[in-house]
């Protein structure tokens, strides 16, 4: 399982399924304060990186799992 994430024009990775990232996203949205979500960042030797999510923030949620 892998998601991407797009957020302020760059990639992000998380080793979760998308739906999983998106109950996250909206669990955060619903309190109607901003809050983080941990992800992954970079090609090869990835660093850990903290989005901040709020109710304007823009964020694209891709499942990028390997089909088998």
């Amino acid at each position: 399982m892998r998601t991407t994430i797009h957020y302020g024009g760059q990639e992000y990775i998380v080793a979760k399924h998308a739906s999983d990232v998106m109950s996250e996203i909206d669990a955060i949205l619903s309190t109607g304060e901003p809050g983080w979500i941990r992800v992954n960042h970079g090609r090869g030797q990835l660093r850990i990186a903290d989005l901040l999510i709020g109710p304007s923030t823009s964020v694209g949620v891709v499942d990028t799992s390997d089909p088998d």
